[in-house]
């Protein structure tokens, strides 16, 4: 049996992004902490309606994982935790537990690499698509939720925009941030000017927030007539949920609390006023993802489908990599990228 079926090119990046020994000290740090927090709070959790469609009866339980209780949609599919904490509660989790700062130690070592894999080719795959809709350059741009800044910086290194703000709730971040000369600033979409920016972005965000419905409303609220959004999260039909469970990596309540899909994240940009031009999985790191999770002792974790096991752990690097080109072009990459623009009401 071969030790790894993905590309040595792939495995060296899932090695930069995510550092074993880090990423695994992370996973026990957000268990330890969930599971924590869950016990103190959850007499005051909420239970909420589908955050992608607004279905509110017939969703039924899948599982619970650190006592929150996950459930999936059967109208969009749209995986998400209800009862959940309120904006209160998650900002009291964000200050006070170890686990969400310990995350953002984890985002800063790999920043280096993390642009040069993923954020600077998707910075410019958004100037590109402005570009060929005949914008000429000067937009103005706001990350949010910037963190130390990486995917800002990013969009800066474009040169198509006139003014590029990385936005965060954190000072620490904001601070690293002006770190490495951008324009920051402490605080959140809700923040900002009425229809003031030009192209808004959100890395790995909103599936941390309490109602996307009304964060998005937000969004559109300071964007300028036209304007456009683009969000990479988790999708929560893509391969490595499939596979994994509620052993996925990415299943981390509370700072997850939602995981949309193409169809459940269409439906949720359409319901709160934009018009979807970007809807892909361009993920290449699936099976690199759940191979480490099947080798990783810690876990315990097996896959009891021989024909699986083949394909993840004992075919060549050519058949892998056919797979995972299939994932990614056919929607079932767990990472879901998706640029709207601001549609008139």
């Amino acid at each position: 049996m071969k030790t790894n079926s993905n590309s040595d090119l792939n495995a060296e990046k899932i090695s930069k992004m995510r550092p074993k020994a880090l990423h695994d000290r992370a996973l026990l740090l957000r268990k330890r902490c969930g599971e924590e927090f869950f016990k103190k709070f959850n007499s005051e959790f909420v239970s909420v309606e589908c955050p992608g469609c607004g279905a509110h009866t017939g969703i039924p339980r899948l599982f619970n994982k650190y006592g929150f209780r996950h459930c999936r949609c059967k109208n969009c599919k749209t995986l998400f935790c209800s009862p959940r904490p309120q904006e209160d509660l998650l900002t009291c989790y964000y200050d006070d537990y170890d686990a969400p700062a310990y995350w953002t130690t984890l985002l800063v070592a790999t920043d280096s690499h993390r642009k040069a894999i993923q954020y600077a080719p998707r910075a410019e795959k958004i100037a590109d698509l402005i570009k060929k809709r005949g914008i000429s350059s000067g937009m103005s741009a706001c990350d949010v939720g910037a963190g130390s800044g990486a995917f800002a910086l990013a969009l800066k290194n474009t040169g198509f925009f006139s003014q590029v703000v990385a936005l965060d709730l954190s000072q620490k971040c904001v601070d690293a941030c002006r770190g490495v000369g951008l324009e920051a600033r402490l605080g959140s979409v809700g923040d900002l000017e009425p229809e003031s920016v030009g192209l808004l972005t959100m890395n790995d965000v909103i599936e941390h927030v309490f109602s996307p419905v009304a964060f998005l409303k937000q969004a559109r609220n300071v964007l300028r007539s036209g304007g456009l959004i683009a969000i990479a999260t988790p999708n929560g039909e893509g391969f490595d949920f499939k596979i994994l469970g509620k052993k996925t990596v990415n299943i981390t309540p509370p700072e997850h609390l939602q995981y949309f899909n193409p169809v459940s994240m269409k439906i949720l940009l359409e319901r709160t006023g934009f018009e979807v031009l970007v809807n892909e999985t361009p993920g290449v790191l699936d099976i690199q993802i759940v191979v480490r999770e099947i080798n990783n002792r810690n876990l315990k974790l097996s896959i009891n489908n021989n024909w699986l096991n083949y394909l993840l752990l004992e075919t060549d690097d050519i058949t892998v990599t056919n797979f995972q080109r299939f994932l990614s072009e056919n929607s079932l990459s767990s990472h879901l990228f998706v640029i709207a623009r601001k549609q008139s009401l």
